[in-house]
């Protein structure tokens, strides 16, 4: 078992063409094997996206069209496109509404090529002038660990008008890696078996996750708005390495091996590029309701994460050395052209809510002594190492906002002076965690909704921890902390009105077989600056 998991715990379409065009020739036969997808969504623009398998290498030419009807039985778009291995076979346009549908406005769209049909999508762009709107909230799907149920759910609802992944969309593992415990048994073994290095490494990864039914739903469902977390590279990602790539040069170049996932994560997201195809962080805006600005806390500027072990000396700790550099102004998470771009934008307009989705804990949080609530039988291989730095009263997690304390500060103090009350939005974790976030004089400055993994194990999977003692305590010894479940999976619905956002967990009940049943929710309110908790569960 790698670092990372002690890091975490201590720290269907009408086929009535209207026009066929025919790809390569008429012999190529054209399947449509990993559904359509929309996302990017703008005021007037919305990334449409299909990913076509041909039988036989060579450009193709799939034809898009686009209906104000499931049924297709008017055509108010079409668009003949071409697609080739450059891309890995995908196909990604930039759809511009203007004088065919009003902003916000439901429509729906699909491909076709060869006589061959795609699954029909829906999807819409944003609406400049509502004052309600719900998206969903996702991180953390791991294909060998269990079935994207949560996925399914949410498409079944079918109730959002945008859903948000936070990151860790699919990881690297090989097959005997982290999570791949039940995978064979479930029929759900990773691909390739090995980890994922190389471009086509990458790209057959992207391809197996876009195959799981759940996955498929809820991309054609609803628009989706993304960033990457370190999965989407290799564990624990920073700007000039990660923690899973060999140093020792087995596993190639880091900056070859960034560059194939980043390729490979634009060819088969629905993502709207940028000239620097690493600046992935951008600003979505719902009239002068909602601004939501996605973040890049992983691999854009991120300086490499802190490790206490290197702090232990013959006479033990070294705490000053170890804070000093905690502590350095110097250290970024955010880096100075994310945070300057932060700051230029909260202040360009007012919006009722202000959004910032992105990957790790801002909350301030430090765990309980994990060794009073395990048999000393309990406590398996990959924690005993870390167990010592428990007692220590650091911070649990140096690959969160924990890890980078000046850079939050910096943050928290742009904020602050924009008069921004704001929801950060996290995933990683695979945990779920409501906090009202502090500065350092004690000022609330916003609230942290953490959504809990689609199908990655939590804490108490991997350790045998009495589940309500955990988070009693880890409640009780957290200040900011107002509430967490280290238990259960599934997702995060938040339902924003101009003075009101509800946040409402969504548990599933199953993993290991196919079945979207929400076993239980918990329900969170937000009334502007002020944190009500519903308790109820349903």
């Amino acid at each position: 078992m790698k670092r990372r998991q002690a890091l975490k715990i201590s720290s269907i379409a009408t086929i009535g063409l209207t026009a066929t065009v025919h790809g390569g020739c008429s012999k190529n036969n054209i399947l449509f094997n990993h559904g359509v997808a929309s996302g990017d969504p703008l005021a007037e623009r919305v990334i449409l996206w299909t990913r076509v398998t041909p039988s036989k290498p060579g450009p193709v030419k799939v034809n898009l069209e686009i209906s104000s009807d499931q049924n297709f039985t008017s055509i108010a778009f079409t668009k003949v496109l071409r697609t080739s291995s450059l891309v890995d076979y995908t196909i990604k346009y930039d759809f511009f509404i203007r004088n065919i549908f009003k902003s916000g406005q439901t429509f729906f769209y699909r491909f076709n090529a060869s006589g061959s049909v795609s699954e029909t999508g829906k999807t819409k762009t944003l609406a400049a002038d509502v004052n309600k709107i719900k998206m969903g909230v996702f991180s953390c799907s791991n294909f060998p660990a269990g079935f994207f149920n949560a996925y399914q759910a949410a498409a079944e609802a079918n109730d959002l008008d945008l859903w948000l992944h936070l990151g860790d969309y699919l990881y690297e593992y090989p097959m005997g890696g982290y999570a791949t415990t039940n995978a064979e048994s479930i029929g759900r073994v990773p691909s390739p078996k090995h980890e994922m290095i190389t471009l086509s490494d990458y790209r057959m990864r992207h391809a197996q996750y876009k195959s799981d039914a759940g996955s498929r739903a809820l991309h054609k469902n609803a628009p989706l708005v993304a960033v990457w977390d370190d999965h989407e590279f290799a564990n624990d990602t920073w700007k000039r390495g990660a923690e899973n790539h060999s140093m020792d040069g087995s596993e190639g170049d880091f900056f070859a091996r960034r560059s194939a996932a980043i390729k490979a994560y634009h060819e088969w997201m629905p993502i709207r590029e940028q000239e620097n195809k690493r600046k992935i962080f951008r600003e979505f805006k719902v009239g002068k309701f909602i601004q939501l600005l996605m973040l890049d806390t992983r691999q854009f500027q991120r300086d490499q994460q802190i490790q206490p072990q290197n702090y232990l000396t013959k006479s033990g700790f070294n705490q000053a050395s170890f804070y000093s550099d905690l502590n350095a102004t110097h250290r970024n998470l955010l880096g100075a052209e994310q945070l300057g771009w932060i700051k230029e934008r909260v202040n360009s307009e007012s919006f009722d809510w202000t959004i910032l989705g992105q990957q790790v804990l801002m909350t301030k949080l430090k765990f309980p002594d994990l060794t009073k609530m395990l048999k000393e039988e309990d406590i398996p291989e990959f924690l005993k190492p870390y167990l010592k730095f428990l007692g220590l009263g650091i911070p649990s997690n140096l690959d969160a906002w924990d890890g980078y304390p000046a850079d939050r500060n910096k943050l928290y103090d742009v904020m602050k002076k924009a008069n921004k009350s704001f929801i950060s939005l996290a995933g990683d974790t695979h945990n779920a965690w409501v906090s009202e976030l502090t500065d350092a004089q004690g000022d609330k400055i916003g609230i942290e909704l953490g959504t809990p993994s689609v199908s990655s194990p939590g804490i108490t999977d991997a350790i045998k921890l009495d589940k309500t003692k955990f988070a009693t305590e880890i409640v009780k010894m957290n200040s900011e902390l107002n509430w967490m479940d280290p238990e259960h999976r599934g997702y995060l619905v938040l339902d924003f009105s101009e003075d009101q956002m509800e946040a409402r967990f969504n548990f599933i009940s199953e993993l290991q077989k196919v079945d979207s049943t929400i076993a239980s929710t918990k329900i969170f309110k937000v009334l502007k600056n002020k944190l009500e908790i519903n308790t109820e569960k349903l």
